[in-house]
């Protein structure tokens, strides 16, 4: 009788330490400093304010509003940002680099934050850091044509939307932006897909000609 009782706690702890694995204890404690960083900046969102805070009895960012992370890893992979500033407020330019430390972000919401461009030297070319970024929304913003020039190196993207922003003129996806604006990954093979073409769709339609 004991014998199978010592067999059937050692099965017990062997499943607890194999549960422990896959599951993740909260998020990095880099990256939740990240997101207080972040929160002075997205500050016109009540949730954000009160909920993200330097608290030990709300230590953990990955149960915070607006982030979501992997089960396993506990890092940080979709940040939803989007009408977190006031829309009233002057235009303000970005620091893109302050979402370098989330790694294995896969997805990021800009929209409508009345972000006109980004901080000299920290552009949102910095986001090629994140070999895992896929989607990316600035839709309803203030970015001009001269946000081109720095998305050319975000080779991970599937998925980007400019939709309401402030720019002019045709843009020739084909040709001189097909390596840049949107990497060979994105139109190449079985990546090109019907989801990508509304997105140009959407683009094209939104350009003031």
């Amino acid at each position: 009788m004991c014998g199978s009782k010592r067999v059937w706690v050692s099965e017990l702890i062997f499943i607890l330490l194999v549960v422990k694995g896959w599951w993740s204890e909260g998020c990095l404690e880099q990256e939740r400093y990240a997101l207080l960083q972040l929160r002075h900046f997205f500050n016109d969102d009540q949730c954000l304010q009160n909920c993200w805070v330097d608290d030990e009895n709300y230590s953990d960012c990955c149960q915070w509003e607006r982030v979501e992370c992997n089960d396993t890893t506990g890092r940080v992979i979709k940040l939803d940002l989007r009408d977190t500033r006031n829309w009233e407020s002057a235009e303000w330019y970005m620091n893109a680099s302050l979402f370098t430390p989330f790694q294995q972000l896969e997805s990021l919401y800009l929209i409508g934050n009345n972000i006109a461009g980004c901080v000299e030297n920290e552009g949102l070319d910095t986001l090629s850091r994140l070999n895992n970024l896929k989607f990316l929304y600035l839709d309803y913003n203030h970015f001009n044509n001269s946000i081109f020039s720095s998305l050319g190196g975000l080779s991970s993207l599937r998925n980007l939307s400019l939709i309401g922003n402030r720019l002019i003129g045709s843009i020739d996806i084909k040709g001189k932006y097909a390596s840049t604006l949107f990497p060979c990954p994105i139109f190449c093979g079985s990546y090109f897909t019907e989801q990508l073409e509304v997105l140009i769709r959407d683009l094209a339609r939104f350009l003031r000609v």
